[in-house]
């Protein structure tokens, strides 16, 4: 009995049909409410032109992805948008000054840690991300600065997560701090590492205002002041930092590990450090069983300093 040959079809995406880029007028879907932008510098057929939620079309830049993802949004809605939309990056140098997402999932494919093997976004100027961050979540991307700006420089940041990124000054050793923000509600820093090419940073993470309800957890940072400071005051109650490794990165000391000294109101917990002053904190009770070494001396400390 004859039967008929099997054909193997093409992959196909849902946004081959239609419009450019997209199978319906909404693009390709994670969620009801969540759509996907593909970028890929590297690809031949890569354009900002592109309305990018097809991965043989993709976006050139990153910007362009998060220009279109932050079009969705509706200001005038309560909330402004049900979902989340994802930017997904290939692999390549991108030197770009990125504005935050809202709203959206930002993956980067390869491997942050892995030199080239990563999405490096590396501007020739300036911070690589900078504004307000709401609802954003960083995932697996390489950031870089050149020149005496923070790497990752927010104002307001809430309800945005920042998750197994790496955050690194550039050949120059002028970047000034990791992630900076005036004040953050509701956000994680999750398992990142803020390292260096020639010198450390001189503050890792930063809130200047508020830093409420967030937490910071499994980072390696590497400072020469501080590796995390927020000392200059605001509202800190139910956050938590904890299970850090902070030092100089040298093989020197950095000046202070964490700075709660103004107010007093962060849980800081099983954090490993070394410094000439580790833990710099207001209120002894919300100090847990941290490893530290003050100026070479190593204990467990129970109530900083």
């Amino acid at each position: 009995m004859d039967f008929l040959p099997q054909l193997k079809l093409p992959p196909w995406f849902g946004g081959q049909m239609g419009v450019p880029g997209s199978d319906t007028p909404l693009g390709f879907r994670t969620a009801p409410q969540g759509l996907v932008y593909y970028v890929d510098g590297s690809h031949p057929d890569a354009s900002d032109n592109n309305d990018g939620t097809d991965p043989n079309e993709p976006k050139a830049t990153i910007q362009s992805a998060i220009t279109a993802s932050n079009a969705i949004i509706n200001w005038a809605a309560t909330p402004p948008y049900d979902g989340q939309n994802w930017i997904i990056i290939a692999p390549g140098v991108y030197a770009e000054n990125l504005t935050p997402a809202y709203y959206c999932k930002i993956i980067g494919l390869g491997n942050c840690n892995g030199g080239d093997v990563c999405v490096n976004v590396e501007p020739a100027t300036g911070s690589a991300m900078a504004g307000t961050g709401l609802g954003l979540h960083l995932y697996n991307i390489r950031f870089t600065t050149n020149t005496a700006v923070p790497v990752l420089d927010f104002g307001t940041f809430n309800s945005c997560i920042i998750e197994r990124c790496m955050i690194v000054d550039g050949n120059p050793g002028l970047a000034t701090v990791g992630i900076d923000m005036t004040g953050a509600g509701g956000s994680k820093i999750l398992g990142c590492n803020i390292t260096y090419t020639n010198n450390p940073l001189t503050i890792g993470i930063r809130s200047t205002g508020n830093f409420f309800d967030c937490q910071i957890i499994g980072c390696k940072i590497a400072a020469v002041t501080t590796g995390i400071d927020l000392s200059t005051g605001g509202l800190f109650g139910n956050s938590l930092i904890a299970h850090n490794y902070i030092y100089d990165g040298t093989g020197g000391l950095l000046t202070t590990g964490i700075d709660d000294s103004t107010t007093g109101d962060t849980l800081v917990v099983g954090n490993w450090i070394t410094a000439v002053d580790a833990i710099n904190h207001a209120n002894a009770a919300l100090t847990i069983d941290n490893h530290v070494q003050n100026a070479g001396v190593g204990a467990i400390e129970t109530a900083g300093t």
